[in-house]
């Protein structure tokens, strides 16, 4: 198979705001006499590497608002001469076979994806990799290269988490081996052939590979940095691709990396309320980049629903009941998490990305709480009861305005309160999509649920009215609609070496 090695900065194909796999393939390798010393491979590393914005074109919004911990939430009466727009995430929402159909039945082609969007950076990470060892030939300054190298590595495993973990099957110990995860590419070759799905077990060794080598290069650098991964950035996700894998020992023994260093929970009974939660200036906040989206699903302001024309919008998802009253009575993380909206009853995820450092990405957000919250499942999981007990309550007692209540002594019972205190904790930040899918698979302690998205129309009086639900089953009845579809352009351009599982049709049920 002919390849062509792209040695090239790409800035001008990283700028462009849509950017399919079709076109990636198609592009052809550019002139390398962009990359010429260590200091371009940081430069390239910075402005393609690195995601500057994660949000617009449904890019993640998916993420948010195909678990329990959302609900449509329609305006009540519309004002006259109001339409209802048509948005391109119910198909999202109600788990449609191709949830690239708009509401009212018309396909996007040009969406730019997770998918799309994920394998351009992983591009610019790939040419990184591949130039760190020619430019230490040419002598070029170790100290950059093991550095950019390190952080490149990072970045990628960081992608294929996100990648496998939206359209690959959730990891299983048993099946893993034949599971089919999602297109695995580690050089920069342009090839002249077209991708095929690796295994979720060979997505999930690269990616661990990669963080191993990432935390041997980063020891020493960017230390105190978020956005510039670290040494303890690194350790975090493995924390977390540990956990996925059920690898316990090491989930906790990596947990207990991070916390070896100085980040520090943050008191909520000390809590500015006037400030956001989610902050790049927080003593919680490991690694962050990109800028956030719940801004533009669960408006503070005012009803927002992506759709066609966004100045059109009617209407916006809310923090589902579910997920309010999983809250005890002091936790005090509602009131600082979520905003009143302008409809009375109506809890609108906070805005939490903007504060004077800019803006912070919720689904690239690493914090501490997550290192304490893996470590307490893993040491559950293993049997050692009064230390997870013990991480856990750490975290608990500083978001309660009392002492936190006790958590179940021992086993299953114990498991599934802290995954149900993970849910709370990091809810909307991209977690718990993933959570659910993985909670189905577990070997010791599997759990799923039925979910239930209300779906609401429009009268002729333009009043809102409740027309039924979709039902998403627990995994092991509906495992497949658990697994985002890739594109249908991405199947036809790879001439279906790509493919879907097929998904079952959903109606609304009344």
């Amino acid at each position: 198979m002919k390849k062509i090695i792209a040695k090239t900065l790409l800035i001008v194909l990283l700028m462009l705001p849509a950017f399919s796999c079709k076109k990636f393939l198609q592009t052809q390798s550019q002139n390398n006499e962009f990359l010429t010393t260590a200091q371009d491979l940081d430069e390239l590393l910075i402005g393609g590497g690195y995601t500057p914005s994660f949000h617009g074109n449904g890019q993640t919004h998916m993420l948010f608002i195909m678990d329990d911990d959302v609900e449509e939430n329609p305006v009540p009466v519309l004002q006259p001469g109001s339409s209802v727009e048509t948005s391109y995430l119910s198909g999202y929402y109600n788990w449609q076979p191709n949830p690239y159909i708009y509401s009212d039945g018309t396909q996007e082609d040009n969406l730019v994806t997770i998918f799309s969007k994920v394998y351009k950076n992983i591009s610019a990470v790939n040419t990184v990799i591949f130039n760190v060892p020619l430019m230490r030939q040419k002598g070029e300054p170790d100290e950059i290269l093991t550095r950019v190298d390190g952080e490149a590595h990072f970045l990628r495993a960081l992608y294929y988490f996100l990648l496998v973990n939206t359209y690959g099957k959730p990891y299983n110990k048993v099946s893993a081996n034949t599971d089919y995860g999602v297109p695995l590419k580690t050089d920069p070759a342009i090839e002249a052939g077209f991708f095929s799905r690796a295994t979720v077990q060979q997505v999930y060794d690269q990616m661990i590979s990669d963080l191993l080598q990432a935390e041997k290069d980063l020891e020493g650098y960017n230390k105190g940095s978020v956005i510039r991964a670290n040494q303890a950035a690194v350790q975090a996700l493995l924390s977390r691709i540990y956990l996925f894998t059920e690898e316990y020992e090491k989930a906790a023994a990596y947990a207990d990396k991070v916390l070896a260093n100085n980040y520090q929970i943050s008191n909520l009974n000390n809590f500015n309320f006037a400030n956001n939660f989610l902050q790049l200036s927080s003593p919680e906040t490991i690694f962050n980049m990109g800028e956030d989206a719940i801004d533009y699903l669960y408006p503070v302001f005012g009803p927002c629903l992506f759709t066609h024309d966004l100045s059109a919008a009617v209407d916006s998802y809310r923090v589902s009941d579910d997920l309010l009253q999983s809250f005890e009575t002091d936790d005090l993380r509602p009131s600082v998490f979520f905003d009143q909206g302008d409809r009375p009853g109506q809890l609108y995820a906070k805005v939490r990305g903007f504060d004077l450092s800019g803006n912070v990405s919720e689904i690239f957000m690493i914090r501490l709480p997550e290192i304490y919250l893996d470590k307490a499942e893993a040491l559950a999981v293993l049997g050692r009861n009064s230390e997870a007990i013990s991480v856990l309550q750490e975290l608990r007692k500083k978001r309660f305005a009392v002492t936190p209540s006790s958590p179940p002594a021992a086993g299953e019972a114990l498991v599934n309160f802290i995954r149900e205190e993970r849910r709370r904790e990091l809810c909307f930040e991209g977690h718990r999509w993933f959570d659910l899918r993985r909670y189905g698979v577990n070997s010791k302690y599997p759990f799923s649920k039925s979910i239930r998205h209300n779906s609401y129309a429009y009268n002729s009086s333009l009043a809102s009215y409740l027309q039924g639900y979709y039902e998403l089953k627990p995994y092991s009845q509906d495992a497949a609609a658990y697994v985002v579809p890739l594109h249908p352009f991405e199947i036809q351009f790879n001439r279906e070496t790509l493919t879907n599982e097929p998904r079952p049709a959903r109606p609304l049920i009344q």
